[in-house]
């Protein structure tokens, strides 16, 4: 099968590489305009709602509100600490060094959103190609690139996608775990490969720590996976139904809910190693039972390590 796709390609004169240069041209091009803009519109010091508190979470090392955005408050203080010679009014301004945290994931959110968008209108018109049409292609792939530049500069500089990435906010980086995790499921649907679904899967558990709402993303995702392997979206449809059912236990009146209560907040060691059994358990049976197991087993246990 891969010999027949291969010759197609070259009979269709595709390239198989999924990343090109054009698209990577796309990607620098739009980070390095929507930073430009974002560095020069970023709040000097410290601004309303979120901000103040996030900024000394992220001095300090701490825990903001719920869900406390670990991986974005450790990146917060590489940032304050690499950051700390840069003054507002002679004083120390941990703000600004967090807020250029914002800028530079909300630059990659447009450049990952521009080589999307190249590669993805591309491999659309690889539809229409033929041997003679050689000249024609190169011309798309210019187009595709121009219009992914300037899809992803409209995205960046829209309000409120400008708003969050110019000050001391989380959602900048949600928007590039985003996109990032949409490319790399076009990137499975373009060519599937286990490594991908495993990178994937672990960058969604990484974006889950950041903010919750990327749980939509599995709408698409599950879809995606339908269209291109109904045999291996079964084998997730079935372990997803499983930890879903282990969820509504989990918040049941002797679930989850209840030793959080009685802890004050803190699970204990009973209620952590019953969950953690029955994930171990729900795994291994998979990976033993179910035919696309393996995959599926691994997935599951990455997007939790990541969240971990």
């Amino acid at each position: 099968m891969d010999n027949e796709e291969n010759i197609g390609a070259k009979v269709l004169n595709i390239d198989t590489k999924f990343i090109r240069k054009i698209d990577w041209f796309a990607f620098w091009i739009a980070t390095g305009l929507s930073f430009l803009v974002y560095f020069y519109t970023l709040a000097p010091t410290v601004t309303l709602e979120d901000s103040g508190e996030l900024a000394v979470a992220g001095d300090w090392l701490g825990v903001p509100h719920p869900p406390g955005y670990p991986l974005w408050t450790m990146m917060a203080w590489a940032m304050s600490k690499i950051f700390s010679f840069v003054p507002y009014m002679g004083q120390p301004n941990p703000a600004w060094s967090i807020g250029l945290l914002s800028a530079i994931f909300g630059a990659l959110a447009a450049g990952v959103t521009a080589m999307l968008i190249s590669r993805s209108g591309s491999h659309l018109l690889n539809q229409f190609w033929s041997s003679t049409h050689t000249a024609e292609r190169h011309l798309e792939d210019t187009i595709c690139c121009l219009g992914g530049i300037a899809g992803s500069l409209l995205f960046a500089f829209s309000p409120v996608m400008w708003s969050q990435a110019t000050i001391v906010e989380v959602y900048s980086l949600n928007a590039f775990f985003l996109v990032l995790i949409f490319m790399l499921s076009y990137a499975w649907l373009y060519k599937p490969s286990n490594n991908i679904l495993y990178i994937t899967a672990f960058i969604f558990g990484l974006g889950l720590t950041n903010y919750q709402v990327l749980l939509l993303a599995v709408l698409p995702l599950l879809f995606i996976i339908m269209i291109k392997d109904i045999d291996l979206f079964r084998d997730f449809a079935i372990v997803g139904i499983v930890f879903l059912a282990l969820v509504m236990l989990a918040r049941g009146e002797a679930g989850l809910l209840e030793s959080l209560n009685d802890a004050g907040g803190h699970l204990d060691s009973r209620t952590v190693a019953t969950y953690v059994g029955a994930d171990i358990i729900v795994l291994t049976l998979a990976y033993f039972l179910l035919p696309n197991g393996k995959v599926v087993a691994i997935t599951f246990l990455l997007a939790q390590l990541g969240i971990a």
